[in-house]
């Protein structure tokens, strides 16, 4: 059997590991799509990213929920537990506008000549708002 204090360790990873996929994703892709015309490059690029997003978003989620449980029963209340709140109102956010941002990715695949700045934005936006969420995480680890 694992030890209880391994496996909080091994979620804790899992996170980091999901918040650095998400995070290096979409500043990559943001940054592909910058320099490169539009076309089969960012295209791909942002493709890719699109799957692992939502892959390393599941696997925060289901990690936040795991690192979340290991306070209970009892979570800190007080600006702790406002800063959490804001967090994870953030978080969802994020999952709206991302959602848009796929859709946009998709409809990108079935145009000849895509509005590549719309993308540009919405990299630029995850990127920036995935920075906060870690500066907030890192905030609610550390006080």
């Amino acid at each position: 059997m694992v030890p209880l204090a391994l496996a909080h360790l091994f979620v804790r990873w899992l996170h980091v590991l999901g918040v650095a996929v998400a995070v290096g994703g979409a500043a990559l892709t943001w940054a592909v799509g910058r320099r490169s015309a539009p076309g089969e490059a960012s295209l791909a690029v942002a493709t890719v990213y699109e799957f692992a997003f939502w892959a390393a978003l599941g696997t925060l989620v289901m990690t936040g929920v795991g690192n979340l449980g290991a306070f209970t029963p009892s979570l800190p209340r007080g600006r702790w537990g406002a800063t959490l709140t804001l967090k994870l109102l953030l978080v969802a956010a994020i999952l709206l506008l991302s959602a848009v941002r796929t859709a946009v990715v998709v409809a990108w695949r079935q145009r000849s000549a895509p509005d590549k700045t719309a993308l540009e934005r919405g990299y630029a936006a995850t990127t920036l708002s995935l920075v906060a969420v870690v500066a907030l995480g890192e905030v609610l680890a550390h006080g």
